[in-house]
């Protein structure tokens, strides 16, 4: 409405302030459009625990939680975000708000390791194809890495690498049960001071 009157208060206004005027016109449309996608992803993200598993399509699973996180990604300055997502992968049946915990939890653990790396770090999001028909989605960070004597206990219940008051130490084990429940593995690539790379192995059918 605000936007159809516009060219009549445009015609009876000074041009400095017709333009101001235009200028947040456009901005207020633009937020309220950011915040209408936000909501329509967390609509996605709380659907009832008790839903059963339908077709997913996986590179959606990525858009909607990148999209949940894109305020809090913008704000990390230098931070190097990139996606590599095959195109024409299968549907999985899965739940996709689990998933999208699993992602979740994934990139927030890597968004704490690259704190530390010079110029804010690079984090890479893929999915691709797996032999079985399956797909695989990846989470590769250029952070601290993690120490060999702690790989094989990430997935435990309440283990944790983070200092006290930085996280409760559910997270990798609640990704570890997620993904089992959906038939399929979890498993980590890291070397110290080098990155970590984390690949979920999801298949078509649960098993």
């Amino acid at each position: 409405a605000i936007q159809r009157k516009l060219p009549r208060i445009e015609h009876h206004a000074p041009p400095e302030l017709a333009a101001d005027l235009a200028e947040y016109t456009d901005t207020i449309l633009k937020e309220c459009k950011r915040c209408q996608d936000i909501v329509q992803t967390l609509l996605r993200f709380s659907r009832p625990r008790s839903a059963s598993f339908a077709p997913v399509n996986i590179n959606q699973v990525v858009d909607d939680t990148l999209r949940l996180l894109e305020h809090h990604l913008r704000k990390r300055g230098g931070l190097e975000l990139e996606t590599n997502l095959s195109q024409g992968l299968p549907f999985i049946y899965a739940d996709a708000p689990q998933l999208k915990q699993v992602l979740l939890n994934l990139l927030t653990n890597a968004l704490d390791a690259v704190d530390d790396v010079p110029n804010g770090g690079r984090i890479t999001v893929s999915t691709y194809a797996a032999q079985d028909h399956g797909v695989f989605l990846e989470v590769r960070d250029n952070g601290r890495g993690i120490p060999p004597e702690n790989q094989d206990k990430l997935f435990e219940p309440f283990f944790t690498t983070k200092p006290v008051g930085r996280g409760i130490g559910i997270g990798l084990s609640t990704c570890y049960s997620i993904v089992r429940e959906h038939g399929g593995a979890i498993g980590v690539d890291s070397e110290t001071g080098q990155g970590s790379s984390f690949v979920v192995h999801l298949p078509i059918n649960m098993t």
